[in-house]
């Protein structure tokens, strides 16, 4: 059998359900037996069936002596759903076949080949690079923290007056909502959101509860479009100021380094983020050196002006022995704009192929 493309097929799922499944990952399934898909299978929402489960169900009496493909390693482990190996066990299943290897978890691997089945690993770069964010998040107790921009050719993120809309085009402005999808949350400086008053929501996926993060050296005044229990609700403020705001979840720490931020929302259940300004929000993650990937869309545009809102200028000295690396690992054109995605090299949480 082709396993990169029962594999790739299955990834295929994931893709589909991508930020639905909360701080569990997406997975995607396929259960094969004679050259012929028997059953297809994604983990929809934490708390509910797996992908292995759901594949099986489908499969049925076919899934004895067929081969199952899974994006991520089965679990094995008793959660809020049983372990999913104990059920391919049970199946008949002869031989699975996954790309990524979860090593925070203990493995059921042995408990598989115990009772006669073929197990083996067949590498996948995009797939393994999809599981970074859940791995990271995992192992190290921090967000997955994306910085994202819209850019024209001279690096402005907007004109001397402040105004940014619309540098990009509706395509990559689309796209940026689906990644927004697939996060947790969305983080800005007070100063932007209180200029900007932006809604920092997925748009087309309204059904996803994204939570708001708003950091203030001060005490925080809400905007009045975000004066509502819904809103509220989704907001978080970060701030070194003692306040109680009603209905909001507030966050007060003795200081706003970027990763004593990030150590605090991980705590509020935030395994992904996005940095989406302003400038100098931007600009303390990037001197801190915390973050995981930039997303930057480029426009065919030329702004000019001063250099206000230069894309990561800073008056800090700099040398070249406190470069940042990073590893340029995807690039997506939306008409004439361009997405260029970075990460840092340091970022790879352990490979393995």
């Amino acid at each position: 059998m082709n396993n990169n493309l029962y594999l790739d097929k299955a990834f295929e799922l994931v893709q589909w359900t991508d930020g639905q499944t909360g701080s569990n990952p997406a997975v995607g399934c396929i259960v094969v037996k004679d050259n012929r898909i028997v059953g297809i299978g994604a983990h929809l929402t934490e708390g509910e069936a797996h992908a292995e489960v759901n594949a099986l169900d489908m499969a049925g009496a076919h899934a004895d002596g067929a081969t199952l493909y899974c994006t991520l390693e089965p679990c094995s482990h008793f959660g809020k759903t049983p372990p999913c190996t104990q059920k391919i066990i049970d199946s008949g299943i002869k031989h699975v076949v996954f790309a990524v290897r979860d090593e925070s978890l203990n493995s059921g691997i042995d408990d598989m080949k115990a009772h006669g089945i073929q197990v083996e690993q067949e590498y996948i770069s995009e797939i393994y690079d999809y599981y970074q964010p859940f791995f990271k998040a995992k192992l190290h107790k921090l967000p997955y923290t994306i910085l994202k921009m819209g850019v024209t050719l001279d690096g402005k993120t907007a004109d001397d007056s402040d105004v940014s809309k619309w540098i990009t085009n509706d395509a990559s402005r689309n796209h940026a909502h689906r990644v927004r999808y697939a996060s947790d949350a969305i983080l800005v400086g007070y100063n932007t959101y209180k200029h900007d008053q932006p809604t920092l929501d997925s748009r087309n996926y309204k059904d996803k509860w994204i939570r708001k993060v708003v950091i203030s050296n001060g005490l925080f005044e809400i905007n009045d479009k975000d004066n509502n229990d819904y809103d509220k609700s989704r907001l978080i403020v970060v701030t070194t100021t003692k306040q109680s705001i009603d209905g909001v979840t507030v966050i007060v720490l003795t200081d706003l380094h970027p990763e004593t931020i990030l150590e605090a929302l991980y705590l509020h259940k935030i395994n992904r983020i996005i940095i989406e300004g302003g400038m100098q929000t931007m600009r303390s993650f990037v001197s801190a050196r915390t973050f995981d990937e930039i997303h930057q869309y480029i426009a065919p545009k030329i702004l000019g002006g001063s250099s206000k809102h230069q894309f990561l200028t800073t008056d800090q000295p700099s040398q070249m022995s406190e470069i940042t690396d990073l590893s340029l690992v995807s690039v997506k054109t939306f008409d004439q704009d361009v997405l260029l995605i970075y990460r840092k090299d340091d970022v790879d949480v352990y490979r393995h192929h």
